[in-house]
C-alpha cells in the first residue's frame, strides 16, 4: 500500500462535530498547588485502552466509555459514523508510541474555559495507510476518579 502524502491529509480529518471535542486539548494549564502525584502515568494507561478498543472496530463501546462532556458534545451515532470513516481509510494500527503528555487544569470550549483535570497525550502512530501519523487524545478525570475521553484526533506527521 502507498505512503499517503500531504495533499491527501485531509481525508482522514474527522467531521467538525467531533473537532470541537478536540479542541479542548490546545491550551496551556497550570497543575494544582498542593498535588503531588503525577496523573499523566495513570490516564495514559486509560488512553491506551481506549485506543485499543478503537482500534478493534469498538467504535460504540468507546462512546460509551468517553466522558459526559464527549457524549453530550457529539451523539453516539456521529462518532460511530466519523470513526468508520476516518479509520476505515487509515486501516489497521500498526503502531503506536506516546511521544508526550500534559497535565492541565484548565482547558479551552467553545463555551468557555473548562477547569478540571485534564491530560493530553501525543502518540505517533502508523497504520496500514498512513504510514506517520500522530493522534492527539485528551482525557479528563471524572468525579468517581476515573479518566475518560473528552477529545480525539488523528491527522498525518
Amino acid at each position: 500500500m502507498n505512503k499517503l502524502t500531504e495533499n491527501n491529509s485531509s481525508r482522514f480529518r474527522l467531521p467538525s462535530a467531533v473537532l470541537v471535542l478536540i479542541i479542548t486539548g490546545f491550551a496551556l494549564g497550570r497543575m494544582h498547588a498542593g498535588d503531588t502525584a503525577d496523573p499523566r502515568p495513570v490516564a495514559v494507561v486509560a488512553m491506551e485502552k481506549w485506543l485499543h478498543e478503537i482500534d478493534q472496530g469498538q467504535f460504540d463501546q468507546s462512546w460509551k466509555e468517553a466522558s459526559d462532556s464527549f457524549q453530550k458534545a457529539v451523539t453516539a451515532d456521529k462518532w460511530t459514523a466519523a470513526l468508520n470513516s476516518a479509520r476505515t481509510r487509515l486501516g489497521k494500527c500498526k503502531s503506536r508510541t506516546l511521544a508526550s503528555s500534559m497535565h492541565q487544569t484548565e482547558v479551552p470550549s467553545p463555551t468557555g474555559p473548562q477547569r478540571g483535570d485534564f491530560v493530553v497525550a501525543q502518540f505517533d502512530a502508523s497504520f496500514e495507510n498512513l504510514a506517520y501519523a500522530v493522534e492527539t487524545v485528551c482525557f479528563e478525570k471524572g468525579p468517581d476518579g476515573t479518566w475518560k475521553a473528552s477529545g480525539y484526533y488523528v491527522k498525518p506527521k
